[in-house]
């Protein structure tokens, strides 16, 4: 039955997913019925990514600007190819971390943590004066869904005409944008307009489900994201960014640039990111610290958490070096058994 509690505080998209038997917790659809017992029988689903937001640049120099302020190459941006990326400070921290598309000639959108926009815009905004393109947060105007689980390609197929096979590849039809992120992992950007009517669409054959399992298969994919609780707290190569494509290093200088190429060449990185599997259920919050057993001392911070099922719950999570064949951690106060599990991708040394 669909959660109808405090639905005059929803908007018109919250409303329709409360239709269509989501429960709404502050703001995100975090379940449709599901619960973590049902995870590993899931095989295509569709998730409401409300915790994700849109910063357009629009202008003939948006490409130009970005590439002085990020990671990637954003000259490799065109309509069939996506690029991941980041923004840092000039410590080389990351402001934020982002997908990249150019729907169209001169117009970039940067999929982030919806809270991560406007902090964005604040932050390198005041560069866009000197190049012509502007920034704004059009977060409002399209949907973000989730395409995810062993079967999801071969239940697009009904969907769409065709289906992006390499990752970072785009499709671009009518009033959407399809996007793969990953092996099992597909981004639709879709006009708000048109949302109801292609989520119903996908329904027929994907399983709705709230947002914890899209999380569990990006954790599943290593694709770490900046949220708001780790803002300028790490540089890209702890958040494994440098093997999923984010950072180019043949690029020309963008800002934290000598950091972040010191850090690769150097070999001073102590720290990166780690899935880690652990007792229970009840995943931690993004920003919570991580201590070991013996000592008590802070070896980690959680990056994201979702329940694998209803024993068990994984998470990435930037640990010390020394930590990668911990048994168990201290998290919220408890001491909670752990093992590392394998990334789907091989790590550059740094």
């Amino acid at each position: 039955m669909a959660n109808t509690n405090n639905i005059a505080h929803m908007n018109e998209w919250q409303v329709f997913l409360t239709q269509q038997g989501a429960t709404i917790t502050d703001g995100l659809a975090t379940a449709f019925g599901e619960s973590p017992a049902d995870y590993p029988k899931l095989k295509s689903t569709l998730t409401d990514l409300g915790d994700q937001g849109v910063l357009a640049l629009k202008g003939i120099d948006s490409k130009r600007f970005l590439q002085g302020q990020s990671t990637s190459d954003t000259s490799q941006l065109d309509e069939h190819t996506s690029l991941p990326g980041a923004i840092c400070n000039p410590k080389g921290r990351m402001l934020t971390s982002y997908q990249a598309l150019e729907p169209v000639a001169d117009s970039v959108l940067l999929v982030m943590h919806r809270p991560l926009v406007d902090t964005t815009i604040d932050n390198v905004g005041k560069y866009a004066a000197f190049f012509k393109t502007s920034l704004s947060n059009v977060s409002d105007e399209y949907r973000l869904l989730g395409i995810s689980g062993p079967d999801c390609e071969s239940a697009l197929e009904p969907c769409f005409d065709i289906t992006p096979t390499a990752i970072n590849q785009i499709v671009i039809s009518g009033d959407y944008l399809l996007l793969r992120i990953s092996a099992q992992q597909f981004l639709i950007i879709v006009i708000a307009e048109a949302a109801e009517a292609l989520w119903l669409k996908l329904a027929s054959s994907c399983i709705p489900t709230g947002i914890s399992y899209w999380h569990l298969q990006s954790i599943q994919a290593g694709l770490a994201q900046v949220r708001a609780e780790t803002f300028e707290q790490f540089v890209p190569q702890m958040l494994n960014l440098q093997a999923t494509g984010a950072v180019n290093f043949k690029k020309g200088c963008y800002t934290g640039q000598e950091i972040v190429a010191r850090m690769q060449y150097l070999g001073k990185l102590k720290r990166r990111t780690y899935r880690v599997i652990i007792d229970g259920s009840n995943p931690p919050e993004t920003g919570t610290e991580i201590h070991a057993c013996e000592t008590n001392k802070l070896v980690g911070i959680v990056l994201m958490a979702a329940p694998a099922n209803e024993k068990n719950t994984e998470m990435l999570a930037v640990l010390h070096e020394e930590q990668a064949d911990a048994s168990s951690f201290i998290i919220d106060g408890e001491t909670v058994k752990a093992s590392i599990a394998e990334l789907p991708y091989s790590l550059i040394p740094s």
